[in-house]
């Protein structure tokens, strides 16, 4: 009759085991171990015996089996694993190149397949690989130390490895027959409690002398016989569905610690990404505060042809130079000599100066970062064989053209202008188009002064017509200065915005693949963490 509770279990467990697999292959961790498990759930009990060469470990099957079947030495006597299953008719067979399946007519091996693995401290490499190929699939591994012997270093570290897989133990100390009576205590005493201490749990221990056992005497075989024999009848469906929730439990932990690691340098990475839009922002910064330095330039030359305006009026607008107001082109010409002068192309340069120093500010920024990179170290290619980061950027640095890109700004500044009156500069050119600006100021003088003697001449009539002068070249050149400063300032956000687009082009994609990447392994670890948190609950259920 089928228990129910086993039952349950067992369905939960292969359920569990489906699960692991799946979000297994989504961390990206090799399945294969778990997947033998997997199928292992539907193979006899598996007891794997290990241990180091000449601890007696093929001595003592024989001496379980009752018969000389292994051979025995003190050397390495076996490079293969050696799987012992039932059969009406002794045989061998080689099923693949280091493993052999031994079959004998042992009522023993109805119930339970034995493994005899090669020395975990054998010269000759492949052994403890072969060794730790069949850990995984183990339901109960009999680990053989030698009294003479017990609890070596090597055979620590191997039940360390035994540990990670979650598998149970029996530890068996054999060649006791060596030591005396109180000896013999000592040393078990001693095994046992350094086996707890590297296993974490107290596992049973055995004292044995397979020697005497094949001489027709007891020699403590018995013993451990009757323990399998329990287990067997007793225990073995809840250790063999507890024996592949180890793997998972070691797969999962190995694959949580490959995520955090991988979550680790995720995190650097995008990092540097902060890094380079704390760097943008700075930029920005910087290039506005300075650019307000350059622009200042401009207020000044416009300052001073508002303070020469000043002067002019002053020593015009008056009666003493009567005649000379009657001249209207004489007038403008004076306007324009003496006030107007070279101011458009002062503008011009100042202009033309602050375009070329906003165009040379995105070479900055390309340097600033490859600096960042070159610290840092350049983030990782987008995909094998494509640049790194830090060669997209010396590659861009290396491109970079401050002159093209300056043309490019006038090209901006005309465009911001083409709405005010300043909008011819985009067809006649920058210099040009400030010159007409400033002609312009000087005709609306002229013709505030013109006529003025054909006036009734009162005293209160020339200092309005000078007064009327000076509001038009203040209002004039405010205008300018105002239109030219706000067509500065839409090129310069203009340029920012089109500088920060090209700059994030560099890193966009990567940084945000390297995001997407970042919540999908947290998902996943969070994953791994909830089936390693069932599986040992599960684990708790079955021992219980």
């Amino acid at each position: 009759m089928i228990d129910p509770e086993l039952q349950r279990l067992a369905g939960e467990v292969r359920g569990l085991l489906a699960e692991g697999l799946e979000a297994l292959a989504q961390a990206g961790e090799t399945t294969t171990s778990l997947r033998q498990a997997l199928q292992d759930l539907e193979g006899p009990f598996l007891l794997v015996v290990a241990g180091e060469f000449n601890s007696g470990k093929s001595s003592l099957l024989n001496a379980l089996l009752g018969r000389e079947l292994l051979r025995e030495g003190v050397t390495p006597t076996t490079d293969r694993i050696q799987w012992i299953a039932y059969g009406e008719e002794p045989g061998s067979r080689a099923l693949e190149p280091g493993l052999v399946v031994l079959r004998l007519p042992h009522p023993l091996l109805k119930d339970v397949h034995l493994v005899d693995t090669p020395g975990t401290n054998a010269v000759i490499e492949h052994h403890q690989i072969l060794t730790e190929r069949f850990l995984p699939r183990a339901d109960l591994i009999l680990f053989t130390t030698s009294a003479d012997r017990p609890y070596t270093a090597s055979e620590r570290d191997f039940l360390e490895l035994i540990r990670g897989w979650g598998k149970k133990v029996v530890l068996v100390v054999n060649k006791l027959d060596l030591l005396g009576p109180d000896e013999a205590a000592e040393v078990l005493a001693y095994v046992r409690e350094q086996a707890a201490r590297t296993l974490g749990v107290e596992p049973p221990v055995f004292g044995v002398s397979a020697r005497r056992a094949r001489a027709g005497e007891d020699g403590g075989v018995k013993e451990l016989e009757a323990f399998i024999e329990r287990v067997l009848r007793e225990e073995a469906a809840r250790i063999k569905l507890g024996s592949p929730l180890g793997v998972l439990e070691r797969l999962l932990e190995q694959g949580g610690e490959r995520l955090g690691r991988e979550a680790e340098a995720l995190a650097a990475e995008l990092e540097t990404c902060a890094r380079l839009e704390a760097l943008l922002a700075r930029h920005e910064r910087r290039v506005r505060e300075e650019f307000r330095g350059q622009t200042a330039q401009l207020r000044e030359v416009v300052g001073a042809v508002r303070r020469r305006a000043a002067r002019w009026l002053d020593e015009t607008l008056r009666f003493g130079r009567l005649f000379d107001l009657m001249n209207a082109s004489k007038i403008q010409k004076s306007f324009e000599a003496e006030v107007v002068g070279e101011a458009h192309r002062e503008l011009e340069r100042k202009i033309q100066e602050s375009l070329a120093w906003l165009a040379r500010a995105e070479r900055d920024l390309l340097a600033s970062a490859l600096d960042l990179l070159n610290t840092r170290g350049g983030a990782r290619a987008y995909d094998d064989g494509a640049p790194t980061l830090s060669e997209q950027v010396t590659q861009a640095l290396e491109a970079y053209d401050p002159e093209a890109e300056a043309r490019d700004l006038q090209g901006l500044l005309s465009r911001a202008l083409q709405h005010t009156a300043l909008a011819e500069l985009g067809a006649v050119g920058l210099g040009a188009g400030l010159a007409l600006a400033l002609h312009g100021l000087a005709a609306d003088v002229t013709g505030v002064t013109a006529g003025l003697v054909a006036a009734v001449l009162g005293l209160s009539i020339l200092p309005r017509r000078k007064r009327a002068a000076q509001r038009r070249v203040d209002e004039g050149l405010d205008r300018l200065e105002r239109e030219l400063s706000e067509g500065l300032e839409a090129t310069l956000e203009g340029e920012l915005a089109r500088s920060a687009a090209r700059f994030r082009a560099l890193y966009r994609d990567r940084c945000a693949e390297l995001q997407d990447r970042q919540q999908t392994l947290q998902a996943l670890r969070e994953r791994l963490q909830e089936l390693r948190r069932r599986a040992g609950a599960l684990r708790i259920e079955l021992e219980a």
